[in-house]
């Protein structure tokens, strides 16, 4: 049965995947140039890529209704920009303390103190910064793709959720006028 309004499936469509392989490097590299941090790019670009991922049904459809192929282009940069700014006042809205690193000399190594963990992280958390040096970490864009439509995914499924339980108060309500 066609349905009126778009889906979406829990697994990455092709042309997806194909948008995140185009841009995951430049998206990151920007990310990572706006923010200053690695920290702070790899919170930006994921939760720019699932709102592509969430609204990407829609541009299929301006794609092969309204011919507009360059849609989720123009998206990706918009979103960038309001992830941009939500990140920034996250960060500038907080009480800004900057924890600069202690270096302790013993020997040839130099350790650093690494900021402190949350309360809630593992011991393996708060013991990689010691025991990992510097590491090169490549991206997948399947990878990154599937996880960014997982979270477009759930999001989809909390907003049928939400708007079915709306439905079924305003039904509820409505019958229990016309019976009292």
């Amino acid at each position: 049965m066609p349905h009126l309004l778009p889906r979406i499936d829990p697994e990455p469509p092709p042309g997806y995947v194909d948008f995140v392989a185009r841009h995951l490097e430049p998206l990151r590299r920007d990310a990572e140039r706006v923010t200053g941090d690695e920290r702070g790019a790899d919170w930006l670009y994921p939760e720019v890529l699932m709102d592509v991922a969430t609204r990407w049904p829609w541009f299929e459809l301006t794609r092969r209704w309204l011919r507009r192929p360059r849609t989720p282009d123009t998206f990706l940069h918009h979103a960038f920009e309001r992830r941009l700014q939500q990140w920034h006042t996250e960060r500038t809205g907080s009480v800004d303390v900057e924890v600069r690193p202690i270096d302790v000399w013993s020997g040839d190594v130099a350790y650093r103190r690494p900021p402190d963990p949350p309360e809630w992280s593992s011991a393996a958390v708060r013991l990689a910064p010691f025991l990992a040096g510097r590491r090169t970490v490549t991206f997948s864009p399947v990878a990154e793709a599937a996880i960014a439509w997982w979270h477009a995914y759930d999001t989809y499924r909390r907003r049928l959720l939400i708007g079915g339980v709306t439905v079924a108060v305003l039904v509820f309500a409505f019958l229990l006028q016309f019976t009292a």
